[in-house]
Protein backbone atom coordinates (compact mmCIF):
# COMPACT_ATOMS: atom_id res chain seq x y z
CA UNK A 1 0.00 0.00 0.00
CA UNK A 2 0.99 3.60 -0.37
CA UNK A 3 4.07 4.12 1.74
CA UNK A 4 2.89 3.96 5.32
CA UNK A 5 6.37 4.00 6.82
CA UNK A 6 7.74 6.40 9.40
CA UNK A 7 8.93 9.90 8.73
CA UNK A 8 12.49 9.36 7.66
CA UNK A 9 14.97 11.39 9.69
CA UNK A 10 18.17 12.18 7.84
CA UNK A 11 21.28 12.80 9.93
CA UNK A 12 24.14 13.96 7.74
CA UNK A 13 22.30 12.59 4.77
CA UNK A 14 21.82 9.09 6.22
CA UNK A 15 18.39 7.65 6.90
CA UNK A 16 18.15 6.36 10.45
CA UNK A 17 14.51 5.51 11.04
CA UNK A 18 11.82 3.38 9.42
CA UNK A 19 9.75 2.61 12.50
CA UNK A 20 6.11 3.66 12.77
CA UNK A 21 3.85 3.66 9.71
CA UNK A 22 3.31 7.33 8.95
CA UNK A 23 4.60 9.29 5.97
CA UNK A 24 6.57 8.53 2.84
CA UNK A 25 10.20 7.41 2.69
CA UNK A 26 10.82 10.24 0.22
CA UNK A 27 9.38 12.79 2.62
CA UNK A 28 12.63 14.18 4.03
CA UNK A 29 11.87 17.84 3.55
CA UNK A 30 14.30 19.55 5.95
CA UNK A 31 12.98 22.88 7.20
CA UNK A 32 16.41 24.18 8.28
CA UNK A 33 18.21 23.61 4.97
CA UNK A 34 15.30 23.70 2.52
CA UNK A 35 13.38 26.93 2.92
CA UNK A 36 10.35 27.02 0.65
CA UNK A 37 10.54 29.15 -2.48
CA UNK A 38 7.20 30.02 -4.06
CA UNK A 39 6.81 30.98 -7.70
CA UNK A 40 4.08 31.79 -10.20
CA UNK A 41 6.24 30.66 -13.13
CA UNK A 42 5.22 27.49 -14.95
CA UNK A 43 7.82 25.08 -16.30
CA UNK A 44 7.92 22.19 -18.77
CA UNK A 45 11.14 20.21 -18.43
CA UNK A 46 11.84 17.65 -21.16
CA UNK A 47 14.61 15.19 -20.42
CA UNK A 48 15.59 14.99 -24.07
CA UNK A 49 17.34 18.26 -23.16
CA UNK A 50 20.72 17.18 -21.71
CA UNK A 51 20.64 20.10 -19.25
CA UNK A 52 17.19 19.38 -17.82
CA UNK A 53 18.44 17.62 -14.68
CA UNK A 54 20.26 20.81 -13.72
CA UNK A 55 16.84 22.35 -13.00
CA UNK A 56 16.36 19.93 -10.09
CA UNK A 57 18.08 19.17 -6.79
CA UNK A 58 19.34 15.63 -6.14
CA UNK A 59 19.01 15.24 -2.38
CA UNK A 60 19.98 11.62 -1.99
CA UNK A 61 22.26 9.14 -3.81
CA UNK A 62 23.29 11.34 -6.77
CA UNK A 63 25.13 8.47 -8.45
CA UNK A 64 21.76 6.79 -9.03
CA UNK A 65 20.05 9.56 -10.99
CA UNK A 66 21.06 10.50 -14.53
CA UNK A 67 19.75 11.26 -18.01
CA UNK A 68 19.85 8.60 -20.73
CA UNK A 69 18.12 8.24 -24.11
CA UNK A 70 15.82 11.19 -23.52
CA UNK A 71 14.69 10.22 -20.02
CA UNK A 72 15.58 10.91 -16.42
CA UNK A 73 16.54 7.59 -14.79
CA UNK A 74 16.07 6.82 -11.09
CA UNK A 75 18.04 3.72 -10.11
CA UNK A 76 17.78 1.54 -7.01
CA UNK A 77 20.81 -0.51 -5.99
CA UNK A 78 21.68 -2.30 -2.75
CA UNK A 79 23.66 0.84 -1.86
CA UNK A 80 20.81 3.34 -2.16
CA UNK A 81 17.82 4.70 -4.06
CA UNK A 82 17.49 8.33 -4.98
CA UNK A 83 15.43 11.42 -4.22
CA UNK A 84 15.04 14.31 -6.68
CA UNK A 85 13.28 17.58 -5.81
CA UNK A 86 12.08 20.55 -7.81
CA UNK A 87 13.41 23.76 -6.21
CA UNK A 88 10.15 25.76 -6.45
CA UNK A 89 6.88 25.43 -4.52
CA UNK A 90 3.31 26.54 -5.06
CA UNK A 91 0.33 27.00 -2.78
CA UNK A 92 -2.10 25.84 -5.46
CA UNK A 93 -1.25 24.25 -8.78
CA UNK A 94 -0.49 21.03 -10.60
CA UNK A 95 2.49 18.75 -11.10
CA UNK A 96 2.58 16.16 -13.87
CA UNK A 97 5.17 13.65 -15.01
CA UNK A 98 5.35 11.08 -17.78
CA UNK A 99 6.68 8.06 -15.90
CA UNK A 100 7.56 4.41 -16.32
CA UNK A 101 7.55 2.73 -12.90
CA UNK A 102 10.28 0.37 -11.69
CA UNK A 103 9.20 -3.29 -11.42
CA UNK A 104 10.34 -5.71 -8.74
CA UNK A 105 9.34 -6.86 -5.29
CA UNK A 106 10.26 -4.27 -2.66
CA UNK A 107 10.97 -1.57 -5.26
CA UNK A 108 8.90 1.59 -4.71
CA UNK A 109 8.64 4.47 -7.20
CA UNK A 110 7.16 7.75 -5.96
CA UNK A 111 6.08 11.20 -7.09
CA UNK A 112 4.63 13.40 -4.37
CA UNK A 113 3.98 16.84 -2.97
CA UNK A 114 5.00 17.56 0.63
CA UNK A 115 5.46 20.43 3.02
CA UNK A 116 7.86 20.91 5.95
CA UNK A 117 7.90 18.25 8.64
CA UNK A 118 5.60 17.19 10.18
CA UNK A 119 4.37 17.30 6.64
CA UNK A 120 1.18 17.31 4.70
CA UNK A 121 1.72 14.93 1.78
CA UNK A 122 0.00 13.92 -1.47
CA UNK A 123 1.26 10.78 -3.18
CA UNK A 124 1.39 8.82 -6.34
CA UNK A 125 3.25 5.60 -5.53
CA UNK A 126 4.02 2.48 -7.53
CA UNK A 127 4.88 -0.72 -5.68
CA UNK A 128 6.97 -2.88 -7.98
CA UNK A 129 5.45 -6.22 -7.04
CA UNK A 130 2.19 -5.00 -8.63
CA UNK A 131 2.90 -3.39 -11.98
CA UNK A 132 -0.77 -3.01 -12.95
CA UNK A 133 -1.85 -0.39 -10.42
CA UNK A 134 -0.67 2.88 -8.87
CA UNK A 135 -1.64 3.97 -5.38
CA UNK A 136 -2.71 7.33 -3.99
CA UNK A 137 -2.74 8.40 -0.37
CA UNK A 138 -2.49 11.58 1.65
CA UNK A 139 -1.18 12.63 5.05
CA UNK A 140 -1.92 15.62 7.28
CA UNK A 141 0.87 16.78 9.61
CA UNK A 142 2.62 13.47 9.13
CA UNK A 143 -0.43 11.40 10.01
CA UNK A 144 -2.29 9.09 7.69
CA UNK A 145 -5.92 10.15 7.36
CA UNK A 146 -7.61 7.78 4.93
CA UNK A 147 -7.37 4.21 6.28
CA UNK A 148 -6.46 2.57 2.97
CA UNK A 149 -4.55 3.45 -0.16
CA UNK A 150 -6.69 3.79 -3.26
CA UNK A 151 -5.53 1.73 -6.25
CA UNK A 152 -5.93 2.75 -9.88
CA UNK A 153 -5.13 1.23 -13.26
CA UNK A 154 -4.70 3.00 -16.57
CA UNK A 155 -7.82 4.44 -18.24
CA UNK A 156 -9.99 2.30 -20.48
CA UNK A 157 -11.37 -1.21 -20.44
CA UNK A 158 -8.00 -2.92 -20.85
CA UNK A 159 -5.51 -1.97 -18.09
CA UNK A 160 -1.89 -1.58 -19.16
CA UNK A 161 1.20 -2.86 -17.38
CA UNK A 162 2.75 0.29 -15.91
CA UNK A 163 6.39 -0.81 -16.00
CA UNK A 164 6.16 -1.65 -19.72
CA UNK A 165 5.63 1.92 -20.92
CA UNK A 166 5.15 5.56 -20.00
CA UNK A 167 1.97 7.17 -18.69
CA UNK A 168 1.09 10.67 -17.50
CA UNK A 169 0.46 11.08 -13.77
CA UNK A 170 -0.64 14.34 -12.15
CA UNK A 171 -1.57 15.79 -8.75
CA UNK A 172 -3.60 18.99 -8.65
CA UNK A 173 -3.95 21.16 -5.54
CA UNK A 174 -6.90 23.55 -5.27
CA UNK A 175 -8.18 25.50 -2.29
CA UNK A 176 -11.14 23.16 -1.81
CA UNK A 177 -9.98 19.89 -3.36
CA UNK A 178 -7.08 17.63 -4.32
CA UNK A 179 -7.25 15.71 -7.61
CA UNK A 180 -5.19 12.84 -9.00
CA UNK A 181 -5.02 12.06 -12.75
CA UNK A 182 -3.72 9.26 -14.99
CA UNK A 183 -3.35 10.08 -18.70
CA UNK A 184 -5.63 13.13 -18.20
CA UNK A 185 -8.28 10.90 -16.63
CA UNK A 186 -9.50 12.17 -13.25
CA UNK A 187 -9.13 9.15 -10.98
CA UNK A 188 -9.70 10.60 -7.52
CA UNK A 189 -11.01 13.78 -5.90
CA UNK A 190 -10.50 14.65 -2.25
CA UNK A 191 -12.87 17.49 -1.26
CA UNK A 192 -12.24 19.82 1.66
CA UNK A 193 -14.88 18.89 4.23
CA UNK A 194 -15.63 20.78 7.42
CA UNK A 195 -14.22 19.03 10.47
CA UNK A 196 -12.08 16.57 8.48
CA UNK A 197 -8.28 17.02 8.35
CA UNK A 198 -7.24 18.29 4.91
CA UNK A 199 -3.70 18.40 3.41
CA UNK A 200 -3.50 22.15 2.74
CA UNK A 201 0.28 22.53 3.02
CA UNK A 202 1.76 20.07 0.50
CA UNK A 203 3.75 22.43 -1.70
CA UNK A 204 7.05 20.89 -2.83
CA UNK A 205 7.76 18.15 -5.38
CA UNK A 206 9.75 15.03 -4.50
CA UNK A 207 10.26 11.97 -6.68
CA UNK A 208 12.47 8.93 -6.96
CA UNK A 209 12.80 5.26 -6.15
CA UNK A 210 13.47 3.53 -2.82
CA UNK A 211 13.84 0.17 -1.07
CA UNK A 212 10.58 -0.84 0.59
CA UNK A 213 11.90 -4.07 2.10
CA UNK A 214 11.50 -2.83 5.69
CA UNK A 215 7.86 -1.77 5.39
CA UNK A 216 6.18 -4.59 7.33
CA UNK A 217 5.80 -6.66 4.19
CA UNK A 218 3.38 -4.56 2.12
CA UNK A 219 6.02 -3.68 -0.50
CA UNK A 220 7.72 -7.07 -0.55
CA UNK A 221 11.46 -7.71 -0.29
CA UNK A 222 14.00 -6.70 -2.91
CA UNK A 223 15.92 -9.52 -4.62
CA UNK A 224 19.16 -7.70 -5.36
CA UNK A 225 20.29 -10.45 -7.73
CA UNK A 226 17.64 -9.14 -10.14
CA UNK A 227 18.83 -5.52 -9.94
CA UNK A 228 19.62 -2.81 -10.51
CA UNK A 229 16.06 -1.51 -10.78
CA UNK A 230 15.15 1.61 -12.73
CA UNK A 231 12.21 3.96 -13.17
CA UNK A 232 12.16 6.70 -15.80
CA UNK A 233 10.57 10.09 -16.46
CA UNK A 234 10.34 11.62 -19.94
CA UNK A 235 9.14 15.07 -18.86
CA UNK A 236 7.90 17.04 -15.88
CA UNK A 237 5.39 19.90 -15.78
CA UNK A 238 5.03 22.40 -12.95
CA UNK A 239 2.00 24.70 -13.12
CA UNK A 240 1.30 27.15 -10.26
CA UNK A 241 -2.16 28.67 -10.02
CA UNK A 242 -1.48 32.31 -9.20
Amino acid sequence: MLRIVSLVIYLIGIATSLAAPTTSKLNVRQTESSARRYTCESAVLDFSDPQALNKFNVEWCPQNVYQSNGTLVWKLTSECGTTVTYPWDFQYGKIEGRIRMAPGSGVVTSMLLAGPAPSDELDWEWVGKDTWTVQSMYFVKGQRVDPNAQFFHTPGNVPQEMSAGFHNYAIEVNKDSIKWYIDDWLTRTLPRTSGVPFPSDASGTRMGVWDGSQTSGWAGTVNWAQGPFTAEMQWFKFTPYC
